[in-house]
C-alpha cells in the first residue's frame, strides 16, 4: 500500500521538477511581444556543451568581462553569466523609441540575491501585474525611460522598458509573424546556438540608399557599394552553428528581384576585394573567403560561409599576442 501511495507522490515531484526548468529559447519566442523588428537569440547552453567552449570556461574562475562594479553586483546577486544563463533572447520594438525593447534570460536565480543587490544600488522595488520587479536607477540619459528587471521566477529574468517587459509578462502567445515566416520559409532555425531576425525600417533604408552615394577615395567603392546596396534591403536572418566548424548563413530580402541580382554581385565583388587584402598578411583566409557560398533566389540573397574552429584559435592567439606586444611596447 506504501508504495502505491508513495507513486503519485513521485510523479508530482517529477512534475515539479520538470516546471522548475528553465525555458528554452523556443519557449521565451512565445513571450516576445507583437511589433517587435528586431530578436536576436544566444542559446548559452548549447554553446558551453560544446568542448572548446568547455575548455575555455574551466579557465574561468570568475566573470571577468567586466569592471569591478559589476564583478561586486554579480557577487552580491549571486550571479555567474557564464555558468547561470542557459539561454537569452533580445527584441527591439522601436514604436515609440529606437532603444525600446527587452531582454528575456533564462537560467538560475536566486530572486532574494538578485532583488537585495538592485535595491542596494538604487532600485525601486514593485509588482508588475502579480509579477515581483524593479525599476532601475533613471540612466539620466535624455529622453530614455527608466528601465524595469522583473522575475516571474527563479529561471527567467525579463529587462527592458516597463511597457516592453509588462507586454512579456502576459500569458504566452503565438510566435509573432516575424519569425514565424523565417522558420517557416527555413531561413533561421530556432535550435540554433546563435540567430536573429531583422525587419529594416523604411528610413533606415532611405539613409543608407543616401549614405551609399556620398562614397570618396580610393577603395571606397566597395563599401560604398554595399552601403547602397544595403538601401534595397526589407529583411536580414542569419544564424550560426557549432561543431568542429562556425557554420555561418544569412539570407537578405530586397524590394525587388532585380535589386537582389545586385545585391548577390555587390557580395561577390567584396568578398573578391578581401580576399586580395587578406592574401599577403592572412594568407589562411583566402581559401575560407574563396569558399564562400552566395546565391539567389527571386528576390532573396542567400550567403554561406564555414570557419574552421582551428583557425578561429590562430587568429585568436595572434591577435591576443599582438594586443599584448602592444602593452607591453606602450607601458
Amino acid at each position: 500500500m506504501k508504495r502505491i501511495l508513495l507513486a503519485p507522490a513521485f510523479l508530482a515531484l517529477g512534475a515539479t521538477l520538470a516546471l522548475a526548468a528553465p525555458p528554452t529559447v523556443g519557449e521565451m519566442l512565445n513571450l516576445v511581444p507583437e511589433g517587435a523588428q528586431t530578436v536576436v537569440a544566444v542559446d548559452s547552453a548549447a554553446l558551453r556543451s560544446h568542448p572548446k567552449v568547455q575548455a575555455w570556461l574551466l579557465q574561468q574562475h570568475s566573470w571577468t568581462g567586466a569592471g569591478q562594479e559589476i564583478q561586486q553586483f554579480l557577487a552580491d546577486a549571486g550571479l555567474d553569466p557564464l555558468r547561470d544563463v542557459d539561454g537569452v533572447v533580445v527584441a527591439l520594438l522601436g514604436e515609440t523609441h529606437p532603444t525600446r525593447g527587452l531582454v528575456l534570460c533564462a537560467g538560475r536565480y536566486d530572486p532574494a540575491a538578485l532583488g537585495a543587490a538592485l535595491v542596494k544600488r538604487g532600485a525601486t522595488a514593485f509588482t508588475l501585474g502579480k509579477v515581483a520587479a524593479y525599476r532601475l536607477p533613471d540612466s539620466g540619459h535624455h529622453g530614455h525611460a527608466a528601465g524595469v528587471l522583473a522575475i516571474p521566477s527563479s529561471e527567467l529574468m525579463i529587462a527592458g522598458e516597463e511597457a516592453s517587459v509588462a507586454a512579456a509578462l502576459v500569458p504566452p502567445h503565438a510566435v509573432i509573424p516575424l519569425i514565424a515566416n523565417e522558420m517557416a520559409s527555413g531561413h533561421i532555425d530556432v535550435r540554433a546556438p546563435f540567430w536573429m531576425v531583422a525587419t529594416v525600417p523604411p528610413e533606415a533604408r532611405a539613409k543608407a540608399r543616401q549614405a551609399g552615394g556620398h562614397g570618396e577615395g580610393e577603395g571606397s567603392e566597395p563599401m560604398r557599394s554595399i552601403v547602397l546596396a544595403s538601401g534595397a534591403v526589407e529583411r536580414v536572418a542569419a544564424q550560426a552553428f557549432l561543431d568542429d566548424s562556425l557554420k555561418v548563413s544569412a539570407v537578405a530580402v530586397a524590394d525587388t528581384v532585380e535589386n537582389a541580382q545586385l545585391i548577390r554581385d555587390t557580395v561577390k565583388g567584396a568578398l573578391a576585394a578581401a580576399r586580395l587584402a587578406t592574401q599577403r598578411e592572412k594568407p589562411e583566409l583566402v581559401g575560407v573567403l574563396r569558399d564562400v557560398e552566395v546565391g539567389v533566389s527571386g528576390n532573396e540573397v542567400s550567403v554561406a560561409a564555414t570557419i574552421p574552429l582551428s583557425l578561429l584559435e590562430k587568429l585568436a592567439a595572434e591577435h591576443n599576442a599582438g594586443a599584448m606586444s602592444a602593452h607591453k611596447h606602450h607601458t
